[in-house]
């Protein structure tokens, strides 16, 4: 983990309230950015917005020194990040948290939902070409809203909630039809809190090995603040772990999604 000044190289709508912003961040490239990583970025030039913004990563090119953030407007913070322009500086930390382990499995299905298709764009990168056959399954609230499904490493299976592309039904029954010709040996997964416990209640029932990436509220992004803890699964009852450090990725069976 290194604290940066990254230099912008552009900032560029891809959907409908969402946009990517390609980061030159030699530093924290070195450092291996893995997926399912995050990195924390200072709001600039607004003293009132103290906090920084936890981002997951959807890129990490080492050929050039780049990282890709794809972020969704969802108030004062991330829209004054859109206002950034090409040769501005940012305050990043990173990269932080726990990353995906494909395990060496040998069959891998993907599952992103709106916002959570950015870190699995990166797992996809990574680990679509290790294994026997990958495939990926995105789900949005639109076709206005998708965005990563082009060049894509793996065949991909899209729907949305209004039908207006691919399937006109949830990601998860799309993934649910797939088990069922052929179960994973992994699934890879990060998304909305519902879809995240559905997928979830699947995967246990099934008994299918699914690591889940969570979308939690952080404020010091480093476990000092307790802010993002969840409840988790351990061998004598529960207790609570921290999302920033001890995740954001969790395996489906340790983390309760149900509170």
């Amino acid at each position: 983990m290194v604290e940066e000044q990254v230099t912008v190289l552009d900032a560029e709508d891809i959907a409908k309230d969402i946009y990517r912003l390609r980061l030159h961040a030699p530093q924290i490239v070195a450092q291996g950015v893995r997926p399912g990583q995050f990195v924390h970025v200072r709001l600039p030039g607004n003293t009132t917005q103290l906090l920084r913004r936890p981002i997951s990563v959807m890129a990490a090119r080492p050929e050039s020194q780049t990282v890709e953030l794809v972020i969704q407007i969802a108030g004062e913070g991330t829209r004054l990040l859109r206002s950034v322009r090409p040769n501005d500086r940012l305050n990043v930390l990173g990269p932080l948290g726990k990353s995906f382990d494909p395990h060496g499995a040998k069959c891998i299905y993907f599952v992103g939902g709106g916002i959570g298709a950015a870190p699995i764009c990166c797992a996809m990168d990574a680990f679509a070409g290790q294994a026997e056959e990958a495939i990926a399954f995105f789900g949005f609230r639109g076709a206005e809203y998708a965005y990563g499904l082009d060049n894509a490493p793996c065949e991909v299976r899209v729907s949305t909630d209004d039908g207006t592309l691919g399937r006109h039904t949830k990601v998860t029954c799309l993934l649910q039809k797939a088990i069922d010709e052929r179960p994973p040996d992994l699934i890879l997964a990060c998304g909305p809190a519902p879809m995240l416990r559905t997928l979830q209640n699947m995967t246990l029932r099934l008994r299918l090995n699914c690591q889940l990436s969570l979308e939690e509220h952080m404020a010091c992004g480093l476990g000092a603040c307790l802010v993002c803890s969840c409840k988790a699964r351990v061998r004598n009852g529960t207790q609570y772990h921290r999302v920033c450090v001890d995740g954001p990725v969790f395996d489906a069976r340790e983390v309760c999604l149900d509170v």
